[in-house]
């Protein structure tokens, strides 16, 4: 965009030293060539301000002045030549769309109308001025507000969009390490409430009742904790099993238009131990994955789910090959917007773990999670 500007202005300033826009016109004293020199600084100085040397705002408003100050200038000198600024205006629609884009709101409206009127200021410099030409500008600056106003409006939805997969996701997580903790802390209250019972000593007897207050009142003060999370969610949804990940499949497969081959492959034994925790995140990865190609890639030939175990660690892949006769035809989950990848990573990183999605080698996708394994 700099660059533009810049070789705009080159041209412009050509054009201008050789009289091409204002041939044989002068305002009082002269002074065309005053007026071109006016024009031509007010341009760089204004193309200036599109660089990113200061805070939106500050430029804005240095671009403003600049421009302001050569429209007093002209009009109150009576140069009234045809001589608008092309650099000048373009840079000012530039600053204009990125203010209504980018600007804080308080600033954006105040800046955004001084801009505005910057730009449909230019066109008055010239005494001869059509009517349509001023309409023409008003278009262009409603076209170029709307735009930044649209990109604003898309950025928003999409920051409000994250916070909301965020924030649901990390309620689930909440949720889970109540359920999983709870079972862990009340069969030590039990322990501990068994074990004093059978204890003669009375130290001995004392030290575990206040290990088994101490677990009642944690399991209360999550309970509590839990409940102010999920105020706004009543109605969370119940942990899946480890058992499920074959429903997943079939679903999938019932549920693809394009019947493609869906394989599962889980190492023998491999669910033998497997924590609770670990059983879930799987589940919702293995879920996940499934939506993103039945969303990405619906028309796509091959799937392959498989869960392998190697050096403490659990491997979780969702791999789909590409479309029926387009093997690199398919669209990557970000550029469509799509959140829930974003869930994804941070329940793998809560457990000590990893996740990436990506192109694999002769087309396709693939999710692959790397979970550590606790017995």
């Amino acid at each position: 965009m700099a660059a533009a500007l810049c070789g705009l202005w080159v041209i412009e300033g050509r054009l201008l030293s050789r009289g091409a826009w204002y041939s044989g016109q002068a305002g009082v004293g002269g002074g065309g060539h005053h007026a071109h020199l006016v024009v031509w600084v007010a341009g760089l100085l204004v193309a200036a301000c599109v660089l990113p040397w200061a805070q939106l705002a500050t430029r804005a408003v240095a671009a403003v002045t600049v421009s302001w100050s050569a429209t007093g200038y002209l009009l109150t000198a009576g140069e009234h030549l045809p001589v608008w600024g092309l650099t000048e205006s373009a840079a000012l629609l530039v600053l204009l769309g990125l203010t209504a884009w980018r600007a804080p709101v308080r600033a954006a409206v105040p800046l955004g109308i001084a801009l505005a009127a910057g730009v449909l200021a230019a066109p008055v410099r010239d005494a001869d001025v059509l009517s349509t030409t001023v309409v023409a500008y008003a278009l262009v600056v409603a076209g170029v507000t709307a735009l930044g106003l649209c990109l604003r409006y898309r950025d928003a939805e999409r920051a409000r969009a994250v916070a909301a997969a965020r924030e649901a996701e990390r309620l689930e997580l909440a949720g889970e390490l109540h359920d999983f903790v709870a079972h862990h802390v009340a069969a030590m209250t039990l322990m501990a409430k068994a074990t004093g019972s059978l204890t003669e000593d009375a130290r001995v007897a004392a030290s575990l009742r206040d290990i088994q207050e101490a677990g009642d009142e944690a399991m209360t003060s999550a309970r509590r904790l839990l409940r102010v999370l999920h105020q706004d969610h009543p109605h969370r949804r119940p942990l899946p099993g480890p058992d499920r990940l074959t429903e997943l499949v079939e679903e999938f497969r019932r549920t693809s238009p394009g019947a493609p081959d869906v394989t599962l492959r889980v190492d023998p034994g491999l669910d033998a131990g497997r924590a609770p925790e670990l059983a879930a995140s799987v589940h919702r990865i293995v879920g996940e994955a499934l939506s993103n190609v039945a969303k990405h890639s619906p028309d796509t030939s091959d799937v392959r789910v498989t869960l392998r175990g190697a050096d403490g660690r659990l491997f979780v892949s969702v791999r789909n090959g590409g479309r029926r006769g387009a093997p690199h035809a398919r669209r990557a989950p970000e550029e469509s917007g799509g959140l829930g990848l974003v869930g994804l990573t941070e329940r793998a990183d809560a457990i000590g773990g990893s996740l990436t999605a990506g192109p694999v080698p002769g087309g396709g996708w693939e999710v692959l999670a790397v979970l550590p394994v606790r017995r």
